[in-house]
């Protein structure tokens, strides 16, 4: 596990600096990182204030976004969460690959059902996924692996994820 800090502007009353963010990130093995992340970000969620259901929902982004990661991009790949006044409040999947404008491409695009069994192939239905459980609350942003040094891509998503239910 790789940890991070970073200063956070927090302002006050009087305008001072009160706080830190933490960035803890871990390294997700090749051929393995979906269930690496997916155990990861269970273990760190499992108690309160995340539900249960939230839980569930955020373990099927983390899985879908490193499953991604492993078969488009090439690594390192890496769970990292965001943390204010050890909270976490964001999570992230990243590895060394430029896919930045892609993914916020597929997942700004709107949805409409395919007219053939075919489109289903082009890709794009996990990050659809993706944008579905965290009710828009995600995107993709250049970033420096916290490992290496490299540039890649950051896909993130924020916690809790609540999605409205139906």
């Amino acid at each position: 596990m790789l940890t991070e800090h970073a200063p956070a502007l927090e302002v006050g009353v009087r305008g001072r600096h009160r706080g830190r963010f933490r960035v803890t990130a871990w390294c997700l093995p090749p051929g393995n990182a979906a269930r690496r992340a997916r155990k990861l970000l269970h273990d760190l969620l499992s108690r309160p204030p995340f539900a249960p259901d939230d839980v569930a929902d955020l373990e099927v982004v983390v899985t879908e976004l490193a499953t991604n990661a492993g078969s488009y991009a090439p690594g390192p790949y890496e769970l990292r969460v965001l943390h204010d006044r050890d909270l976490p409040i964001r999570a992230e999947v990243a590895d060394a690959g430029g896919g930045v404008p892609l993914i916020e491409r597929l997942l700004r695009r709107p949805f409409t059902l395919p007219c053939h069994v075919d489109e289903l192939s082009l890709g794009g239905r996990g990050l659809r996924i993706v944008e579905e459980f965290t009710s828009g609350r995600c995107g993709a942003r250049w970033t420096r692996l916290c490992g290496t040094g490299q540039i890649g891509t950051g896909v993130w998503f924020d916690l809790p994820a609540h999605r409205p239910r139906t």
